[in-house]
């Protein structure tokens, strides 16, 4: 199975030979014998996507995260009754509530948390795990990597209130053709998220 660390628009795949794939014109294939966050970034500047291809791509990933200060995120997909998903935009794009999770603190109750600081929603209810994502990304000059994990929320409070000092513009309730619509301009770990909960939905609502 191979697993993906996304540098904002770009991404890094890890895949063993036997599971390769190629995909499109822009992308680089690498082993793992030199593999590096130099290098990669080198590669970035003429592709969007490298596959590493590795026997064992989580020793790998392991290997690959030294260079990097790691950080522990949760957030998820929270909707309501009516089927709407809670959508936030930031920064020029849409998102979906998530954070840093505090010390002593699970996954579960981080994304329970920053879903109520950033859209005054509280009390959202976990359902399910979707999945879990990689991101990478430089902070004033230190690489960090965040592993985000992500759940399926159930809530019934609806009044919403951004959290505009984490420059947070609009939290917004969406319909269906509203999710697809801000999914054009969104990340692609946003994509993967809610890819897994289409798999789900009709399952939990």
């Amino acid at each position: 199975m191979q697993t993906t660390i996304y540098f904002t628009d770009r991404a890094v795949v890890f895949v063993t030979p036997s599971e390769f794939q190629a995909m499109s014109d822009d992308e680089a294939v690498v082993g793992c014998s030199d593999l590096s966050r130099a290098k990669i970034l080198k590669i970035f500047e003429t592709c969007n996507r490298v596959v590493v291809l590795c026997d064992n791509p989580q020793q790998t990933i392991a290997r690959f995260a030294e260079e990097f200060v790691v950080k522990e995120a949760a957030g998820g997909v929270v909707y309501n009754e009516t089927g709407e998903v809670l959508m936030i935009y930031r920064r020029g794009r849409w998102d979906l509530p998530k954070g840093h999770i505090d010390p002593g603190e699970t996954p579960e109750e981080c994304a329970v948390r920053e879903t109520a600081e950033e859209t005054g929603v509280s009390g959202a209810k976990i359902v399910s795990h979707l999945c879990n994502t990689l991101h990478a990304y430089d902070v004033y000059g230190v690489w960090e990597l965040k592993r985000t994990w992500w759940y399926a929320m159930r809530s019934h409070g609806r009044k919403l209130s951004p959290q505009t000092e984490e420059d947070i513009a609009m939290a917004e309730w969406c319909d269906e053709p509203s999710v697809q619509r801000n999914l054009q301009a969104t990340y692609p770990t946003i994509v993967q998220v809610v890819e897994e909960f289409e798999k789900i939905k009709d399952k939990i609502w």
